[in-house]
């Protein structure tokens, strides 16, 4: 469903670029407005519908229509979350997370090009890219690459689409963590292939678990059972959970440092490595919020002394920056590699109307000074930290 009119109608549309919208109405409430979607994106510009939330590259084509991989070379540097601020930077992330580039972004008046700079650490300049935009509403952002500006009905176009995807660092994962109590549902090998619960290569793992927002936790059997307890951690990204059990008396039992594979509201998984030396052969322990009570609310009896190893996983799952010696330096897919604007494609009859996003990896971005803008893009999404704790500490 188109939310705003033909590009033709943008003529008449603030100035370009997000830092004209500083009045705009994304304010805390813009995500969650009562106002009819249409009405709301028909009073916007484009840079403001551009801004109005975070984009996920979900397919391509080719100049003939033909569907292309995302992981196709040929696209492969455009693709993942992306998130344009009204202030007028942006930060964008591959798929898994892992930083992209970030810099200053803006739409031409009529809504038929985006141009990004992307800048390094310190605010320098790495390149500029213009894009011509095909599709820009509410529902769909789509821009043009052209490999080789010499043949330019040689194309791909990179189709995006709204996502609720909360932007990287700029969730706290042990409120996430901290929010339900989990209990083990699954479990799957590297192979992804199912693991009964029962079977001892899984089953030291498996129960409830309660974190508290006072970094204790408890965890029981599923027979209620008391298992351990103890004290824990999420590292700041989310890429790791630390739990450190202790007996009776609080001394420290031992020290396990897991890997998280995800992390949400819906689902909490961790990955258990029997032998280090063997990094490919490991289970994902799956976790599903419940509402199972706690069993016995401030137990001191830890139950096992060490249901598994010392560090079946590892001390640092993540790497500190991926992705930002900015594989697309070189500017790949722009029609021009300079600051100029090249004229857009001409769209075929009765094409929709125009918005661009990009990606290529340049410098880490400075989550921070963003989290200010885009907790204001995304309205109520700041509600992806789930539901608030369940209980006191």
């Amino acid at each position: 469903m188109c939310l705003l009119p033909a590009a033709g109608a943008f003529a008449a549309a603030a100035p370009a670029g997000a830092a004209a919208s500083a009045a705009s109405p994304f304010g805390a409430a813009a995500a969650s407005t009562a106002a009819p979607a249409a009405a709301v994106s028909e009073a916007l510009t484009p840079s403001e519908v551009l801004a109005s939330t975070p984009w996920e590259t979900t397919s391509a084509v080719d100049q003939d229509g033909n569907p292309v991989a995302l992981d196709n070379p040929a696209v492969s540097n455009f693709v993942g979350w992306a998130y344009y601020n009204v202030n007028g930077t942006f930060t964008m992330y591959n798929l898994d997370d892992t930083p992209k580039m970030h810099g200053d972004w803006s739409v031409s008046e009529g809504g038929t090009s985006r141009t990004i700079t992307a800048r390094d650490a310190d605010g320098n300049p790495l390149f500029t890219r213009v894009v011509p935009i095909t599709v820009l509403t509410g529902d769909e952002f789509t821009y043009r690459v052209i490999p080789d500006a010499a043949t330019p009905d040689v194309y791909y176009d990179i189709v995006h689409t709204p996502t609720d995807h909360a932007e990287p660092g700029t969730i706290n994962y042990s409120e996430v963590l901290a929010s339900t109590p989990w209990e083990t549902t699954s479990a799957v090998d590297q192979d992804g292939n199912p693991v009964a619960l029962d079977n001892p290569a899984v089953s030291n793992f498996v129960g409830w678990a309660y974190y508290n927002v006072n970094g204790t936790f408890t965890m029981y059997n599923l027979d209620d059972t008391p298992k351990m307890h103890g004290d824990w951690s999420v590292s700041e990204d989310g890429t790791s959970r630390t739990i450190t059990a202790r007996d009776a008396d609080g001394n420290p039992l031992f020290t396990r440092v897991v890997p998280i594979t995800v992390l949400t509201g819906d689902e909490f998984t961790y990955r258990v490595i029997p032998d280090a030396a063997v990094p490919g052969a490991y289970y994902d322990i799956v976790h599903t919020p419940t509402d199972h009570a706690e069993p016995n609310p401030g137990t001191t009896d830890p139950g096992t002394t060490d249901p598994g190893t010392t560090d079946p996983g590892t001390t640092d799952p993540g790497t500190t920056d991926p992705g930002t010696t900015n594989p697309g330096t070189t500017n790949p897919g722009s029609t021009n590699p300079g600051t100029t604007d090249p004229a857009p494609a001409p769209s075929a009859p009765g094409a929709k109307t125009p918005s661009a996003l990009a990606v290529t990896g340049a410098g880490s971005p400075a989550i921070a000074g963003v989290v200010g803008g885009v907790l204001a893009v995304l309205g109520g999404a700041a509600a992806f930290v789930v539901r608030l704790v369940r209980r006191a500490a």
